[in-house]
């Protein structure tokens, strides 16, 4: 506001002369003001006249055109064609404009029809925007090849996998936003596997291009995982499954690592089975490091010490996982070989209630019957009357020489277990 205020003060300072040289008289002032438009005039009188002279020769021109009823007629037709062209210049920004908004409103009325699970009318739409070739909004050039997959996408849940590439190859993937070209990728892939027309090796290398444009894509990942397992590539699957259980939704995340770890549990168990104890190994340690929570990769790791004879090993791999698979195998692993290690070291290992039977019985397999009877005794009175509890006091019993109450706590037990009312 200062700013005008100052620059008004100086337009008026500088116009104050000319104020003052003016006559007072308002018609005088006016005279003066309309001076430089007459001498404006004068300067450009012969180009008027030349424009005067212009018209008075198309007014002769047109004359006797006017003077007959066809010149007439064609002297109309003249001016609203004219008249159409000019309005066709001035409206056919908005025109290309309400064509490009319709293309866009066909296709949101299509989404819509797909939303409400009318596929016929959504394939409909669809499909007259894959056609449309006229022109389309700003950033929406790619309508039609939306368009185009969302046919592709339709084809494939009604089991039509050629039309679905047909639909495909019409396009053109150049200019075409990221998520589109994903897209694009994800319904190729799906339709060729549909189809089974190309060799498993082509169907691979698309997948490993597909997936080295797109690393972080889960259904690229779930289908070269599946191609790599196919192709008896166990390793390649193993990797892929791997970046797919970190590329899943958070939602699916837990899931997919259960899956991936049943993989690897699996592949672990062939490496045993197959005498790899390296490779073994290596996959326990993958186990657990994906699941430090879990029982499995120590109930591996004890499996695989003790099928290389290191039973201490196995017994501590194995009491590491605190649960009662894991006292299920220590129980297997010493009665195939009893006194392989001293009984306390059992409760070092596996601090657990349940151990308690598993040093009874390696102490009534060593004969000292007191300490025996005494694990025994606290197991029973902490752990209860269990049928499992049962059946190992049995066995220690009869390792111990009680044979009559061996036999009397087998037959209670058995009463017991006929009582229990059916769960």
């Amino acid at each position: 506001m200062a700013d005008r205020g100052l620059g008004d003060w100086v337009w008026r300072g500088l116009l104050a002369p000319v104020r003052a040289l003016l006559p007072k008289n308002p018609w005088l002032r006016w005279a003066i003001y309309l001076l430089p438009v007459l001498v404006v005039l004068w300067l450009l009188g012969p180009a008027l006249h030349a424009v005067v002279e212009l018209l008075r020769l198309l007014v002769a021109l047109f004359e006797p055109l006017l003077q007959s009823t066809l010149g007439r007629s064609l002297l109309l037709l003249a001016v609203f064609a004219a008249g159409g062209l000019g309005a066709y210049g001035l409206l056919r920004h908005r025109v290309r404009d309400l064509r490009g908004e319709a293309v866009v409103g066909r296709h949101l009325r299509a989404v819509g029809a797909l939303v409400g699970s009318n596929r016929r009318r959504s394939r409909d739409g669809f499909r007259r925007v894959a056609r449309y070739r006229g022109p389309l909004p700003s950033g929406l050039e790619w309508l039609p090849a939306a368009a185009n997959l969302a046919l592709a996408r339709l084809e494939l849940e009604a089991a039509r996998p050629a039309a679905a590439l047909a639909c495909l190859l019409r396009v053109v993937e150049r200019d075409l936003p990221p998520e589109l070209v994903r897209s694009l990728c994800q319904l190729r892939l799906t339709a060729e596997l549909q189809q089974g027309a190309l060799l498993p090796a082509a169907l691979l290398a698309e997948a490993e291009a597909a997936v080295a444009r797109f690393p972080d894509d889960a259904v690229l990942l779930g289908t070269l995982r599946d191609l790599r397992q196919q192709a008896g590539d166990p390793d390649g699957a193993l990797e892929a499954h791997a970046r797919l259980a970190t590329a899943v939704a958070p939602l699916h995340a837990p899931l997919e690592q259960q899956h991936l770890a049943t993989r690897i549990e699996s592949m672990a168990r062939q490496a045993l089975a197959a005498g790899d104890h390296e490779r073994a190994r290596q996959l326990a340690k993958r186990l657990a490091k994906l699941l430090p929570d879990g029982n499995a990769a120590g109930l591996l790791l004890g499996d695989l010490h003790r099928s290389t004879g290191d039973l201490p090993k196995a017994l501590q791999a194995y009491g590491r996982t605190r649960s009662a698979a894991g006292l299920e195998r220590m129980a297997e692993l010493l009665a195939a070989h009893p006194g392989c290690v001293e009984p306390r070291q059992l409760l070092e290992w596996c601090p657990l209630q349940g151990t308690l039977l598993l040093v009874a019985r390696e102490l009534a397999r060593a004969g000292e019957r007191e300490r025996a009877e005494r694990a025994a005794r606290l197991a029973a009175e902490q752990l209860g009357p269990t049928p499992t509890v049962c059946a190992v006091l049995v066995e220690v019993l009869e390792l111990l020489g009680e044979g009559e109450q061996a036999q009397r706590l087998r037959e209670r037990t058995v009463a017991r277990l006929l009582q229990a009312p059916p769960s």
